[in-house]
């Protein structure tokens, strides 16, 4: 364990999760349409919003990490139950069979020379499970991230509309508008796409499951914005499995509007598809 402002996790040899530190304090959550014209509804109004300090994890969980998970545990995913995923190609998406975590492309595919690429094909199930487990392995309570704490690591509290800025993203800062097509390392983009606290990846690359609730109808969120009305419900994990949940940071595919610092978009949780990654966080602070 390292120092006050410091916390990484062996989870197997040669295999660290480590996080950064966001102090306590007030940040800027959502958005205005004054200053940005890509607002949607339901990130307005944007509002002040006190967090306590927390640890958010420095990049999207890894393959090598959750390959790390798999291993010492045996777990299958829902996608490996159910038999396929899905991948996005050529704009439509298609369900495949044998798409897994393993396989983000089906059979015959493979992430052998992806270690250092977010994990993809994994369900909002399966991300609880890795924080579960390694929540045990480490005597810390690792959680994924409430939508709030996502967001003021992304952006700090200034209300900045990217994590680097208010610039317009580039190919330079952010794996996102196709420029890739496909997920990239964790860190390609750092430190000039790195969020106030040191978060890589943050815009683009995957998008990250978050535990917060969005409702059942797709277009439009039950639980809106300020962020503390109804707030120990909205984060409520034992929801029915039709109530969608947030996804945030936009992915690979996503154009400058869906890879800014407010934009959320809800999934059911048993999706699993190649955009779709997780980010853990912990809110205890590191054993002395």
């Amino acid at each position: 364990m390292n120092q006050s402002h410091e916390l990484s996790l062996v989870l197997a040899p040669d295999v660290d999760l480590n996080f950064v530190h966001v102090p306590a304090g007030e940040f800027l959550m959502g958005s205005d349409r004054a200053s940005d014209a890509s607002a949607l509804d339901a990130e307005l109004p944007q509002h002040i919003l006190f967090l306590q300090a927390y640890f958010i994890g420095q990049s999207p969980v890894t393959v090598a990490q959750f390959e790390a998970f798999v291993q010492a545990t045996g777990y299958r995913t829902s996608a490996e139950q159910i038999g396929h995923g899905y991948n996005l190609v050529d704009g439509q998406w298609s369900e495949t069979k044998g798409a897994g975590w393993q396989s983000p492309h089906g059979a015959g595919s493979s992430v052998e020379q992806k270690g250092a690429h977010p994990v993809t094909l994994v369900s909002w199930y399966d991300a609880l499970a890795f924080c579960k487990w390694a929540t045990d392995i480490s005597q810390h309570k690792i959680d994924l991230a409430s939508e709030a704490e996502w967001e003021k690591a992304a952006r700090g509290v200034d209300g900045r509309m990217y994590p680097w800025g208010n610039a317009e993203p580039t190919d330079s800062l952010c794996n996102f508008n196709l420029n890739v097509q496909d997920t990239t390392e964790v860190g390609r983009y750092s430190p000039q796409g790195d969020s106030p606290w040191g978060a890589m990846d943050m815009a683009g690359n995957v998008m990250e499951w978050t535990r917060s609730l969005w409702g059942v109808d797709i277009k439009s969120p039950e639980f809106t914005y300020p962020y503390t009305e109804r707030i120990l419900e909205r984060e409520n994990l034992q929801a029915d499995d039709n109530v969608r949940r947030v996804v945030r940071g936009g992915a690979w595919d996503d154009d400058r509007e869906g890879v800014r610092s407010a934009y959320r978009i809800p999934n059911p949780p048993i999706s699993r598809n190649n955009l779709l990654g997780f980010r853990v966080c912990c809110s205890l602070p590191p054993s002395s």
